[in-house]
């Protein structure tokens, strides 16, 4: 069967969402040190890449609604005039470094490179003589966030130093590094007890204290590091790799703090890039799949009160305060670090998940703000945008969807690699030689069908890998019209293998036919719908929750409605027009449900009808009550 293409090209449709720099005005500034292990797939810079659907509508609107609208002092005065509000206000400034650092170099919006200008100046302006960087008096340096809150000066002030080359900034995180170096060790103040979680908040600078080494070649600075995993294995310390290597779950792991666990965990990774340490890696990796295999929420996050808890504990309601936006955040680096050094596409798969469903879950659709807890069903917990206001995760959100262009595409020994199919377009430099433009064409994931159209700056014979995902279980695949023979695996990357030409294109349909995701063990009785990469929910917006227009409206409540999972094997579902209540890259799904005859019909038979869905990053929207998890339909349903 032919592939149904899209014909017109959505890049002018949407082009106004992200306009990437000026061709040569951003170049990341090269590591010192090469790295012991080189990634089996290289990620490309953000400004190789522009998003031109979702998650760029959505970067977009969070450049102009949060990164730019930010009160500068807010996140400066806790520097300027210690001590700051609260313990830990000295992360928020580095956070929004990185964010806005990441957006700019993909963006080149030339308003936010002034405010990070000022931003990086006002804050370096603040260190103290000797290195000092936080927000505490002088008495009480190194307690509670301290070490933290250097953290993230060291990873804001990097990032801003390798797009911008600004030495001033990593003059100023030498400064840090050294103090640090000269506070802690096996003979000096002990780390571990220099910060909260059983030691995890202050080890986590394990990962900015690694790139630093890089960026410098001091090696007082990677013998800091190797210091850290000996801390973590003291009696008092949190046993972090230790734990991991007997097989124990992440909830094991000292306190089981999700956040500052999964932060050092991505240190290292970055210490086994560094070193090559084989030791490093195994342990990580069975953390990544104990949290998958037990503690993943179908949206793609983890934690209830801000913690791993036992095994498939994951209740969907906000009383456990689920889902917290900076473990999000820090999943998604922890995912786009084992797909660089692994790549092997279970890592890109559950990127997609997080990146499609709960990080722009958690993100209000007008840019403005992040939730701290996602529940999977109730009400959003968004709150109005206000320049005084902030809190960690509302720091943490922006830098999760700033990494996306780092990942949906990537490069190999054989040749590029295709990641996820947001619309617009990617320059890659082969490692072979040579270069590569991929224009993507497609409203997925609102849509089945993908075309990629071939630019490499001559004919060349390179490999094209496209990531199947695992929930396509049929994908039809053309190259300039003609189908290729064999089917591809899901779940797997499909690997094209020719001499490319300008203009070559490549068709797919992926299978987006909503399917039913069944709740057991966590949720049993109860089932989600998803189509494609979407997690669905039901949402009692007047505009959504209608059956075929006649359900009466003391039935309305999505507390009423099940699923009857027979009636998907008919046919993918209803897509219909959405534009009166969400944006472009958002739609409504039908799918059949049943329902009680309500209140004023206590006896009525329970109907079968239409109900209507929207994907997860828009539900809540209209403060409305939404639900992910539905009842199943019992077998007499129907009539």
């Amino acid at each position: 069967m032919a592939c149904r293409l899209i014909h017109a090209s959505v890049l002018a449709l949407l082009g106004g969402f992200i306009v990437p720099p000026v061709a040569g005005q951003v170049r990341a500034v090269p590591d010192v040190v090469k790295p012991a292990v080189e990634d089996r797939q290289r990620p490309l810079e953000p400004y190789q890449v522009r998003m031109a659907g979702l998650l760029g509508e959505r970067t977009a609107l969070g450049e102009r609604n949060r990164l730019l609208t930010i009160d500068e002092d807010l996140l400066l005065d806790g520097f300027r005039k210690r001590p700051g509000e609260h313990p830990w206000i000295g992360e928020h400034a580095g956070k929004w470094l990185h964010a806005a650092t990441l957006t700019w170099a993909a963006t080149g919006n030339a308003t936010l490179r002034e405010k990070l200008d000022r931003v990086a100046g006002g804050l370096i302006a603040a260190q103290s003589p000797d290195g000092y960087l936080g927000t505490y008096l002088d008495k009480d340096r190194w307690t509670s966030w301290d070490v933290w809150s250097h953290k993230y000066d060291l990873i804001g002030l990097l990032t801003y130093h390798r797009y911008t080359g600004h030495e001033p900034s990593l003059a100023a995180c030498r400064k840090i590094g050294d103090l640090l170096c000269a506070t802690f060790g096996r003979e000096k103040r002990d780390l571990v007890k220099a910060g909260t979680h059983v030691g995890m908040a202050a080890t986590s600078v394990l990962e900015p204290m690694v790139l630093l080494y890089r960026a410098t070649g001091d090696k007082k600075y990677l013998d800091f590091c190797g210091y850290i995993l000996w801390s973590w294995d003291q009696p008092h310390g949190p046993k972090i790799l230790s734990t991991l290597r007997e097989g124990k779950g992440v909830h094991q792991v000292a306190n089981g703090k999700a956040y500052e666990m999964l932060s050092n965990l991505v240190g290292v990774c970055e210490l086994y890039r560094t070193t090559g340490d084989r030791d490093l890696l195994p342990p990580v990796i069975h953390a990544w799949e104990d949290v998958v295999a037990k503690r993943l929420y179908i949206s793609g996050s983890a934690s209830q009160g801000e913690h791993f808890k036992e095994d498939h504990f994951l209740p969907n309601d906000d009383k456990p305060h689920i889902m917290e936006t900076c473990v999000t955040t820090t999943w998604i680096q922890l995912c786009a670090q084992l797909l660089r050094l692994t790549g092997e596409p279970r890592f890109a798969d559950e990127l997609e998940r997080t990146m499609y469903n709960q990080q722009l879950f958690a993100q209000r659709p007008d840019g403005g703000d992040f939730a701290y807890f996602n529940p999977l069903e109730g009400r959003r917990a968004w709150k109005p945008f206000g320049q005084r206001e902030i809190h960690c995760c509302r720091s943490s959100g922006p830098r999760g969807l700033a990494l996306a262009p780092t990942f949906l595409y990537g490069t190999d020994p054989d040749g590029a690699v295709v990641n996820s199919y947001e619309p617009g377009e990617a320059r890659l430099d082969l490692a072979g030689g040579g270069h590569l433009r991929l224009e993507v064409q497609t409203r997925y994931p609102v849509e089945a069908a993908v075309r990629l159209i071939v630019h490499p700056d001559r004919p060349r014979s390179f490999a094209l890998k496209l990531r199947v995902p695992p929930w396509s279980r049929r994908t039809e695949v053309q190259i300039n019209g003609e189908a290729i023979p064999e089917q591809p695996d899901a779940g797997a990357y499909l690997l094209l293998r020719r001499e490319w030409k300008e203009g070559d294109w490549i068709a797919l349909h992926l299978d987006t036919r909503i399917r039913l995701v069944k709740g057991e063990p966590a949720n049993p009785g109860k089932a989600a719908l998803m189509k494609g990469p979407l997690v669905l929910a039901l949402d009692d917006a007047p505009a959504v929750l209608t059956l075929n227009g006649s359900l009466p409206a003391e039935t309305r409540p999505i507390s009423s409605v099940s699923i009857d999972p027979a009636a998907l094997n008919a046919g993918e579902g209803a897509t219909l027009d959405t534009r009166p209540f969400v944006r472009e890259w958002s739609s409504i799904y039908e799918v059949f449900a049943c329902w009680p005859g309500g209140p004023s019909q206590p006896d009525a038979k329970t109907r079968t009808s239409k109900v209507r869905l929207v994907p997860l990053a828009v539900a809540g929207a209209d403060n409305s009550q939404y639900r992910v998890w539905i009842p199943l339909a019992k077998p007499d349903c129907g009539g």
